[in-house]
């Protein structure tokens, strides 16, 4: 029961950093800044599943 329940903090971890995902690639979306959306899609999402991994890490 205690391994389940540490299992589903640690899935949760993930489910956070989406937000800040959107967030990234809404703002470079939405402002005309001059640098190519997909740039920040693709950075955005080596970044998330880098960060998730540490996260998880640091916690398991």
């Amino acid at each position: 029961m205690q391994s389940e329940q540490k299992m589903m903090k640690s899935s949760k971890l993930p489910i956070q950093a989406a937000p800040v995902e959107r967030t990234v690639i809404g703002a470079s979306m939405s402002s005309d800044n001059g640098v190519d959306p997909s740039l920040w899609t693709a950075l955005a999402s080596t970044l998330i599943p880098v960060a998730a991994e540490a996260l998880s890490s640091l916690i398991g």
